[in-house]
């Protein structure tokens, strides 16, 4: 039998945006991703989901979880991948009351400041609610600080692809930042946990799929500029079979776009 998952205390304060991060081996970050987004506002909560871990990642937010309020830890047992992090955060979110979601790196690419920004994003007065606001390095206003050419290559291929291919209209489909106004996953059973065995991938194109998905369920997606700068501590996670698998779900999602397979 499978160890359980180890969790935080479970008496949440009540709230409205609840930030998360998941994490594998980000214990050089966590501690001060912690301090950052929860010293934003005192009206945000932070959940780290971490896949167990080796280097204690999750063992050190539990700890920090016993004496923040704010602070909420699901450390997984049994399984890994990014994309089922996400999708099982945004599911916490959902079971304890909040309205909005926002996902983002958890080695410090994305700054904390900007989530105010992202949040406000879905409520502009005088348009129509957006449900989900990604915060975009290809729109006017945003950049990528530190990346070799050959990482920008691939993103700009993605992109390009999911545009074209896939028919949704976003320029940054790859960015993990991004705010989900959580009622548009009703809507979305494959992102609520209604997904048959393959359907939601679980890794990193878990990001193209949502905006997919999203986009196919009639919700709006707008982008905000940000600046993306590139880790200075801790290794990427996206390694060559992880880009291989990506690849194959992005050609699957687009026969489904195509053909309805």
């Amino acid at each position: 039998m499978a160890d359980a998952d180890v969790r935080s205390r479970g008496d949440w304060p009540a709230g409205r945006v609840l930030v998360q991060a998941a994490t594998y081996n980000e214990r050089e970050n966590i501690g001060g991703l912690i301090d950052a987004v929860l010293g934003v506002s005192p009206e945000l909560q932070f959940l780290v989901i971490d896949d167990d871990s080796p280097d204690g990642t999750g063992r050190l937010a539990l700890e920090r979880a016993e004496r923040e309020p704010r602070l909420h830890v699901l450390m997984r047992k049994g399984r890994r991948g990014l994309g089922s992090a996400i999708a099982e955060g945004f599911a916490e979110a959902r079971a304890h009351g909040f309205a909005v979601g926002v996902n983002m790196d958890a080695d410090f690419s994305h700054n904390p400041a900007d989530i105010p920004r992202l949040v406000a994003a879905l409520d502009t007065p005088g348009r129509r609610p957006v449900d989900v606001a990604i915060g975009s390095r290809r729109v006017p206003g945003g950049r990528t600080v530190g990346w070799p050419l050959k990482r920008h290559v691939i993103s700009r291929g993605v992109s390009l692809f999911t545009r074209w291919a896939l028919w949704v209209p976003v320029r940054d489909v790859s960015s993990g930042f991004r705010a989900v106004r959580l009622a548009v996953l009703e809507r979305v059973p494959a992102l609520a946990g209604g997904a048959s065995p393959g359907e939601c991938p679980s890794g990193y194109a878990f990001f193209e799929f949502m905006l997919w998905a999203v986009h196919r369920a009639g919700g709006r997606i707008v982008e905000v500029p940000i600046t993306f700068t590139d880790r200075t501590h801790g290794a990427s996670k996206a390694d060559f079979a992880e880009a291989k698998r990506s690849i194959g779900e992005l050609l699957r999602l687009a026969r489904r776009t195509w053909f309805g397979l």
